[in-house]
């Protein structure tokens, strides 16, 4: 037989024993990459809030950026360093975890399965760098702060790095609202290996939901993850798409 004639070895089968242990394992790199990013938001932003009379800087800004450098200008530069590295590091572990996903939905016909899967990957490959910027923000202020020069374009750089900062996250949020509302429509749908109710676990609930939940924490415990809401909201997804998935055979 030639080369020309031997018919291409069949794509492993989720129901098969070794598709079973792919879907687990890309399950699990979503879980173990949300806990890696958990971590490392409560190294950048778990510490108690500095205040303007502490830092002059932060009265120059309001909302979350100020709720941000509030909580970073108090850490410690290897506290910021290892917090960012922390998710930029185990970023790939996301993207494998979206293949969890796509196996989820695959059943379903491609043009339901397959942009929710690419828009929601298409987040998760932006998610690293907007997580490592935090160490520039960061450092940026605290170096402004520490200097003690009372300067215009000193006290901008900090707002003009989360300028570009904002930008990706605005995108990959963007991206996982898309992929989100799709996802739950092609799981409404049917066809899917996800029960319906399924529909709710995606980052446009997974995410609010964090955000409660890390509000809800009292004390220390509360502070610690003031700013871990998207990581909170994706080990709730890949938890509930891993649960789900773990003994399916179809």
């Amino acid at each position: 037989m030639t080369p020309s004639t031997v018919a291409p070895s069949p794509p492993v089968a989720p129901s098969s024993p070794t598709g079973r242990v792919w879907v687990r394992l890309t399950g699990l790199s979503g879980v173990l990459a949300s806990l890696a990013w958990l971590a490392g938001d409560i190294l950048l932003l778990g510490k108690p809030m500095g205040t303007a009379d502490q830092y002059p800087l932060l009265a120059s800004y309001s909302g979350t950026a100020r709720d941000s450098l509030a909580a970073m200008l108090p850490a410690s530069t290897t506290r910021l360093a290892w917090g960012a590295l922390l998710g930029v590091l185990t970023g790939p572990l996301y993207l494998v975890a979206c293949r969890q996903l796509r196996q989820g939905l695959r059943p379903a016909p491609r043009r339901w399965s397959l942009p929710p899967y690419v828009l929601l990957t298409a987040g998760f490959a932006l998610a690293p760098f907007a997580h490592g910027s935090f160490f520039s923000w960061g450092q940026a202020a605290k170096a402004v702060h520490e200097s003690g020069v009372r300067s215009d374009v000193l006290t901008a750089l900090p707002g003009d790095i989360a300028t570009v900062l904002f930008i990706p996250y605005a995108v990959l949020l963007g991206c996982w609202a898309a992929g989100s509302a799709w996802m739950a429509a092609c799981i409404l749908r049917g066809g899917t290996a996800f029960p319906r109710w399924m529909c709710v676990a995606n980052p446009l609930i997974c995410i609010p939901v964090g955000m409660l939940l890390t509000k809800a924490l009292p004390g220390a415990a509360g502070t610690a993850v003031q700013g871990a809401a998207l990581s909170v909201g994706n080990l709730l997804l890949f938890t509930l798409s891993t649960a789900v998935l773990w003994k399916r055979r179809g």
